[in-house]
């Protein structure tokens, strides 16, 4: 998941690792996006609590991206719609 802000990224990962989702937060690769230079790794059977809690804590993302990391390919799935 990519962000519009560093401010953003960080408000993300705090309510994630409160609510106990593993969830690690890199440099955006520049496969996917320039953005805000942050962005959150999460397993995708997270996604449907990751993104209740976004709304819920009124935290905006920008792209959700599946990833195979292994080939550093990247597909884009979603993006915010406020």
């Amino acid at each position: 998941m990519s962000f519009a802000s560093v401010y953003q990224a960080i408000r993300a990962e705090n309510l994630l690792v409160e609510a106990k989702i593993t969830v690690l937060a890199i440099p955006t690769p520049r496969e996917i996006d320039i953005s805000c230079g942050q962005c959150l790794l999460f397993l995708a059977a997270d996604e449907p609590r990751v993104l209740a809690l976004l709304s819920a804590g009124q935290v905006t993302w920008s792209k959700l991206f599946t990833r195979n990391g292994a080939a550093r390919v990247y597909e884009k799935t979603k993006e915010f719609g406020g």
